[in-house]
């Protein structure tokens, strides 16, 4: 049995997601960002990444994984 998608309904899609236009963000000096991060309550968080193999991993044991399997297929 064949399906034959109808794609009448994408239009009204692209026209949802289009809607209000691209948004571009701000040109903010670097004291005006710091006003607007505290305005908003917006806190930076260090993150630690692993880089291996020209990969990056957020996950210390994905990483060693990586490496470990690399080794034995060596």
């Amino acid at each position: 049995m064949t399906t034959i998608i109808n794609h009448a309904s994408r239009g009204s899609t692209d026209r949802w997601e289009n809607e209000g236009g691209q948004m571009r963000p701000e040109k903010l000096s670097a004291d005006d960002l710091q006003v607007e991060l505290k305005r908003y309550g917006v806190v930076p968080v260090q993150l630690t990444v692993f880089d291996w193999g020209g990969y990056r991993y957020t996950n210390a044991r994905d990483a060693i994984a990586a490496a470990k399997r690399l080794s034995r297929s060596a």
